[in-house]
């Protein structure tokens, strides 16, 4: 990924504390949610994409999908 040489045009962005209203959020109430770790290592989801990449690859039409879904301008994070 190589850097943007031209710096970030300037906007009208203000922060929150300048007069900025907070926006109403709604969260859902979910009494019966239970939060529980993965049950699986994290390395072991990392094998396990490493292995079936080669054959998602390979599937017809794929490197055309993959070209579709990219993001056609250039941005740094």
């Amino acid at each position: 990924m190589k850097k943007s040489s031209a710096p970030a045009q300037a906007t009208e962005a203000r922060g929150l504390g300048e007069d900025m209203p907070l926006p109403d959020l709604e969260f859902p109430i979910a009494p019966e949610f239970v939060s529980r770790p993965p049950r699986l290592d994290p390395q072991v989801t990392l094998a396990r994409c490493a292995e079936t990449m080669p054959w998602r690859n390979a599937r017809p039409g794929e490197s055309r999908r993959r070209l579709a879904e990219k993001i056609p301008v250039e941005f740094v994070l």
